[in-house]
C-alpha cells in the first residue's frame, strides 16, 4: 500500500523520536512501508549538492554586504578618504593631500584635523625629484601652515641645489595624528613613486588618533590595529563603525549625566591624563612606536626608498610639566622641574639640563615625547641601512643657551617659531643634499643655507595669525585645567585691517589666500608697495601652480612703473596660463618698451586673440608695427583704436604720422 502524503508527513515529523514500528502501528501502515520511506528522507545529501547548499547559505550575507558596499560608495558616504585628490587647479593634472583622509582615524572625535594643500604632479615625470613629509602638528608647521613648515626649505634648497630636475616636496603631516597613521598612508605613498621620505613623528604616540592615551584607542596590539586600518577602507566597515560608536555615545548619554567633550582637539583626543613613567601604557606606547617606525621603514626599505628620519624636540626650560604625578618610584615631575630651575639659575647647567630633560619625561601628561622616542629613532636608524638620522634634537640644542631648548625655538610646550622651522627643514635639506652629493647627481658649492630663511616669505600678517592661534589654545586645556577662561574671542575686538583678517581666519573661516590678497591691496592703497609685495610673496610661494598672484605682483609694479621688477613675474605667469590677456599684453608692452620688438609682437598678437576690444593693447600693437617699418598694418591697428575710443591718450597723433609716412611712400 502506498503512503498517502498525509502519512508520509506524519512520519517526517515524528521519524526521529519513534521506531518504524511505532508509526506503522499508529498509521495503520506496513512497516515495511513506513521503513523505506524513513530510509529515503533520512539518506544524506550527495556531497555537490551540500556544497551548493552551503555556497548558497555562505554567498547571500556576502552578496549584502557587497551591495551595501556599492551603495555606500556611490552615495559616496562619508566622502573621499583616499590620501590624495585631484583638487582641479587650475587643470585635472595635479594630486593633493586630501582634506578629509584622517576622517578613517577619528571616529570619537567629529573635529578631523587636515593636512598641507601641496600640489604634484598625478603623472610624474622622467626628471622628477619627489619627496614626502610625514609626521603630527609640528611635521605640518602648526601654528603657521602654509610657508611655515619645514617641507617648504626642503624643497626651495633642493630646487636650487637641483635646476635640471622638477622637484615636488609634499606635506601628508596632520595635527593630532600617531605612526599608525603614519604606516597607514605607506601604501598610498609608494604609489606616487617616491624618492625619498622625511618623517618627524613621536610626539604624538599617546595621544594621537589611535594611541594609547587617546579617545580613539583600539587596544595595544600593533599587528591588530594596523589589520584594522585596513578594514576601515570599506564604507560598510566604516558604517558599522559609525554604528557601533553612535550606539554606545547614545547608551553612554542615556545613562550618565556627562556632557559631550568640547574644547580643543588635544583636550578632546585625551582619555588619560596621568602615564606613569615606565608604567605599563608608557611601554605600550614605546612598543606601537618602534613596531609601527619598523613596519614603515621596512615597507619604503622593500622598494628601494632612503627615508630621512629625525630626532624630535621639545620645549623643556620654559615648559612646567603640565601633570605632575605621584608615584613610588619616580618623584613627582614639578619638584624636579623646580630643582632644575634652581640648579640652572645657580649657573650648574649640565645638570639643569638633565634635570630638565627627567621632568619632562616625569610629565605624566605626555604631549611631549620622552627621551625614550628619540632612543628609538637613533635605534632605526642604525638597523635599517635605508635609513638616515636627522639630528633636529641635536641642532635645537646646539642653538640654545647651554644647549636647553626653550622659547628661543618654541612657541609653547612642542611647536616651533620661524628659526625653530627653518633650522628643521635646514637639517633635513642638508642630510639628502649630502647623500646627493655623494653620489654625484648635485653640487651644493653655490648654496648659502642661511638666506632661505628670509625666502620663507612668513609677514607681519602670518605671524598675527600664529599670535591668535596660540592665544586660543592656551586658554584652553592642557594650560589651562578647570576650564575657567572665558575664550577670548567673544569680545575681541581687532586692531586695524591686518589685526581683523587674522583673527578672521582664525576664527571666523576666512580663507588664509583670499585675506593675503585683501591685505595686498590694502597696502597698495597705503602705498605701502614692499608689504604688498611680501603678502605676494607668500601666495606665489604657497601657490606656484596659480598664475594670480604673479599677476597681482606684476599689476602693483607696473602701477609704480617698475616694469624690470614686474617683468620676471609676468613672464612665470605666462608659463601658467598663456591665454590670459592682461598678462601678454603687459609682457608684449615691455617688450616694446625694451626695443624686442618681435618679442612685443609675439605677445601682442597673443593678447589680440584673446580680448581684441582691448584699445591700450591695439595701440601697442601698432605702435609695434610701426617700429617695425610694417607700416600698413600698423595703420589698419590705428584705425581699430580710433574706432574703440577716438579720444585714446596719442591715437591722433600716432595715426597723423602714419599718413604722413605712408603719402610719403605713395609719392
Amino acid at each position: 500500500m502506498s503512503l498517502t502524503n498525509k502519512a508520509k508527513d506524519y512520519i517526517r515529523k515524528h521519524y526521529k523520536k519513534k521506531s518504524a514500528a511505532e508509526i506503522a502501528e499508529n498509521l495503520n501502515q506496513s512497516k515495511e512501508d513506513v521503513q523505506a520511506f524513513i530510509d529515503e528522507i533520512s539518506e544524506p545529501l550527495p556531497f555537490k549538492k551540500k556544497m551548493a547548499f552551503y555556497a548558497i547559505t555562505f554567498s547571500i550575507p556576502v552578496l549584502f554586504f557587497v551591495i551595501l558596499e556599492v551603495v555606500l560608495r556611490g552615495v559616496d558616504y562619508m566622502g573621499n578618504t583616499e590620501l590624495f585628490i585631484d583638487p582641479n587647479i587650475p587643470t585635472d593634472e595635479y594630486y593633493m593631500p586630501n582634506p578629509n583622509f584622517a576622517a578613517r582615524y577619528f571616529f570619537y572625535t567629529k573635529t578631523i584635523p587636515s593636512p598641507s594643500s601641496d600640489v604634484f604632479l598625478q603623472s610624474k615625470p622622467e626628471n622628477a625629484f619627489r619627496v614626502f613629509a610625514m609626521g603630527g602638528s609640528s611635521a605640518a608647521g602648526y601654528p603657521y601652515g602654509y610657508n611655515g613648515t619645514f617641507s617648504r626649505i626642503v624643497d626651495d634648497m633642493l630646487s636650487d641645489a637641483m635646476p635640471d630636475r622638477e622637484v615636488e616636496v609634499v606635506n601628508v603631516a596632520t595635527s593630532a595624528i600617531s605612526t599608525y597613521t603614519l604606516f597607514d598612508q605607506t601604501d598610498e605613498l609608494l604609489e606616487q613613486k617616491p624618492d625619498a621620505i622625511m618623517i618627524y613623528a613621536g610626539h604624538n604616540e599617546f595621544y594621537g588618533a589611535l594611541g594609547v592615551g587617546s579617545n580613539e584607542n583600539l587596544g595595544g596590539f600593533p599587528g591588530f590595529v594596523r589589520f584594522y586600518l585596513k578594514l576601515q577602507r570599506f564604507k560598510t566597515f566604516m558604517l558599522l563603525r559609525e554604528i557601533i560608536v553612535d550606539s554606545g555615545q547614545w547608551l553612554s548619554s542615556a545613562v550618565s549625566d556627562e556632557k559631550p567633550a568640547t574644547g580643543t582637539l588635544m583636550e578632546r583626543i585625551i582619555n588619560n591624563q596621568s602615564i606613569a613613567l615606565n608604567g605599563p601604557e608608557y611601554e605600550l606606547a614605546m612598543v606601537q612606536f618602534k613596531s609601527n617606525m619598523e613596519a614603515i621603514i621596512q615597507k619604503f626599505a622593500d622598494e628601494g626608498i632612503p627615508v630621512y628620519i629625525s630626532t624630535i624636540a621639545s620645549n623643556v626650560k620654559d615648559q612646567p610639566p603640565f601633570v605632575s604625578i605621584e608615584q613610588e618610584k619616580n618623584p613627582p615631575a614639578d619638584d624636579v622641574y623646580q630643582e632644575a630651575l634652581s640648579v640652572y639659575q645657580n649657573g650648574d647647567s649640565v645638570v639643569a639640563k638633565e634635570q630638565f630633560e627627567y621632568a619632562k619625561d616625569l610629565d605624566g601628561l605626555k604631549f611631549r615625547a620622552p627621551s625614550d622616542i628619540n632612543r628609538i629613532i637613533q635605534s632605526l636608524s642604525d638597523s635599517y641601512p635605508n635609513t638616515k638620522l636627522v639630528p633636529v634634537h641635536e641642532a635645537y640644542e646646539k642653538a640654545s643657551a647651554n644647549g636647553i631648548i626653550g622659547n628661543n625655538l618654541m612657541l609653547e610646550h612642542l611647536h616651533p617659531n620661524q628659526t625653530g622651522y627653518f633650522i628643521m627643514g635646514r637639517n633635513f635639506a642638508e642630510s639628502l643634499l649630502s647623500d646627493l652629493e655623494e653620489q654625484g647627481q648635485i653640487s651644493t658649492d653655490d648654496l648659502e643655507p642661511e638666506s632661505y630663511f628670509g625666502q620663507m616669505y612668513i609677514s607681519e600678517f602670518d605671524n598675527r595669525i600664529v599670535h591668535h592661534r596660540l592665544r586660543t589654545l592656551k586658554q584652553g586645556f592642557p594650560f589651562i585645567m578647570d576650564g575657567s577662561v572665558t575664550p577670548y574671542q567673544f569680545s575681541y575686538n581687532p586692531d586695524g585691517v591686518l589685526d581683523s583678517l587674522a583673527f578672521g581666519v582664525v576664527h571666523k573661516d576666512i580663507r588664509w589666500d583670499a585675506a593675503k590678497v585683501k591685505l595686498g591691496s590694502y597696502y597698495e592703497d597705503q602705498g605701502n608697495i614692499e608689504k604688498a609685495l611680501l603678502e605676494y610673496k607668500g601666495l606665489i610661494r604657497n601657490q606656484p601652480w596659480n598664475d594670480s598672484p604673479y599677476v597681482y605682483a606684476a599689476r602693483m609694479l607696473i602701477n609704480q612703473n617698475d616694469y624690470a621688477a614686474a617683468e620676471p613675474y609676468l613672464r612665470k605667469a605666462y608659463e601658467l596660463a598663456p591665454r590670459e590677456a592682461f598678462i601678454t599684453k603687459m609682457l608684449g608692452s615691455i617688450a616694446l618698451n625694451s626695443g624686442n620688438i618681435n618679442d612685443a609682437i609675439k605677445f601682442l598678437e597673443e593678447s589680440r586673440q584673446v580680448n581684441p576690444k582691448d584699445p591700450q593693447m591695439l595701440y601697442n600693437l601698432s605702435g609695434a608695427y610701426g617700429t617695425n617699418r610694417e607700416f600698413q598694418k600698423a595703420m589698419e591697428i590705428a584705425n581699430e583704436v580710433i574706432e574703440l575710443n577716438p579720444n585714446y591718450p596719442g591715437i591722433q597723433q600716432w595715426k597723423q604720422q602714419l599718413d604722413r609716412i605712408l603719402n610719403s611712400r605713395r609719392n
